[in-house]
């Protein structure tokens, strides 16, 4: 059973294209490290970017993508970093 870490290194905010000014996009450089609960061996490490604004949370699925892991790795990696950001997003 894997472990999922995540840590914010860094927090940009990215020039919006539209006129709106409400939607303020955020770029958060996340930190994953996949550790195996039983051996505590990592089973991967990866360093990408998620955007994040009022509307929702995007993790970069192309970063995600190219780590070298299994699919289940990379899809569950996905998932819990849009969980573990957007509950940080009012602090971020």
């Amino acid at each position: 059973m894997p472990q999922f870490l995540f840590k914010v290194l860094e927090v940009q905010t990215v020039d919006g294209q539209s006129s709106d000014k409400q939607l303020i996009n955020r770029v958060a450089s996340v930190d994953a490290e996949v550790i195996d609960k039983d051996t505590g061996q990592i089973i991967c490490h990866a360093v990408f970017d998620v955007i994040f604004n009022d509307d929702g949370v995007f993790p970069s699925v192309k970063s995600i993508n190219a780590i070298d892991a299994p699919k289940y790795i990379k899809t569950e990696l996905l998932f819990r970093s849009k969980r573990y950001i957007k509950r940080l997003r009012k602090w971020l």
